[in-house]
C-alpha cells in the first residue's frame, strides 16, 4: 500500500517472482528487476497508466512479457536463454517452439476449444462484480464465509483480461505474440527470445483479442 511509491529497483535479488499487489501501486512509473532468476511477470503488471518503464534485463528464466507492457519502455536483454527450471515447478503452456511459464497462482489453462468455464471462476466473479457494483467493502466477508484465500483473491484478482477487462482468478487463455519494435519500447539490444503474452477471460476474447486493437 505504497501509495506515493514512484521508483522501485530490486536489481540482484535472486527474486523468483514479484506479488501481484505490486500491480497496484498507482504512482509507480519506473520498476527495475534485473538481474534475478524470474521465469514470470504478474497478469496485470502494465496496466496501469502510470507505470512507463520496466526493466527486466538477464532474467534467462523468462520468456514472456504481459501485453500491457506493449509501448511501454522495456528493458529485456540477456532474457529467454534455453535453461531448465527445476528448483520450482512452474505451470507453462507452448505456442510452436516456445514455451511460457507462468504464475503460480494460476490453477488452470483454457483453449479456443473451451465451452465452458470452471464453476470456482464464475462464482468468483459473480462475488467480485457484486462487491464493486454495491458494497465496496469486502468486510461483509468473513473468513467464517469465504476461505482466506479467497477473500485475498477478491482484493487482488489474478489478472484482468486483455480484451475486456474481466477479471480472471483461476483460468486464464494465453496468446503469444512476437516481440516487436514500438515507438517507446527501443530497449531490445541483442538477440532476445522474450515474446508478449496475452492473458484473456474466455474463448471469445481469446479469438478477438490483438495488440493492435
Amino acid at each position: 500500500m505504497c501509495l506515493s511509491l514512484q521508483y522501485l529497483t530490486v536489481d540482484r535479488n535472486r527474486l523468483w517472482y514479484v506479488p501481484r499487489h505490486l500491480c497496484q501501486l498507482p504512482s509507480l512509473n519506473e520498476l527495475s528487476m534485473a538481474g534475478n532468476r524470474l521465469a514470470f511477470l504478474p497478469l496485470d503488471l502494465g496496466r496501469s497508466r502510470e507505470l512507463q518503464y520496466v526493466y527486466v534485463d538477464n532474467n534467462i528464466n523468462l520468456k514472456g512479457l504481459p501485453s500491457y507492457l506493449y509501448n511501454k519502455v522495456i528493458g529485456c536483454s540477456g532474457c529467454g536463454a534455453p535453461i531448465q527450471v527445476s528448483e520450482v515447478k512452474l505451470l507453462s503452456f507452448s505456442s510452436g517452439p516456445r514455451t511460457v511459464f507462468l504464475p503460480a497462482e494460476v490453477k488452470a489453462i483454457g483453449t479456443e476449444h473451451d465451452h465452458v468455464l470452471p464453476l470456482q471462476e464464475l462464482a468468483m466473479r459473480s462475488l467480485y462484480h457484486t462487491y464493486h457494483s454495491f458494497l465496496k467493502d469486502l468486510n461483509f466477508l468473513s473468513p467464517i464465509s469465504l476461505p482466506r484465500s479467497l477473500l485475498e483473491l477478491l482484493h487482488c484478482p489474478l489478472g484482468h483480461c486483455h480484451r475486456c477487462s474481466e477479471p480472471m482468478f483461476t483460468i486464464v487463455y494465453p496468446k503469444l505474440f512476437p516481440l516487436r519494435e514500438t515507438p517507446m519500447a527501443g530497449l531490445h539490444q541483442g538477440r532476445t527470445t522474450v515474446s508478449f503474452v496475452a492473458y484473456c477471460c474466455s474463448t471469445q476474447c481469446l479469438q478477438t483479442f490483438d495488440l493492435l486493437s
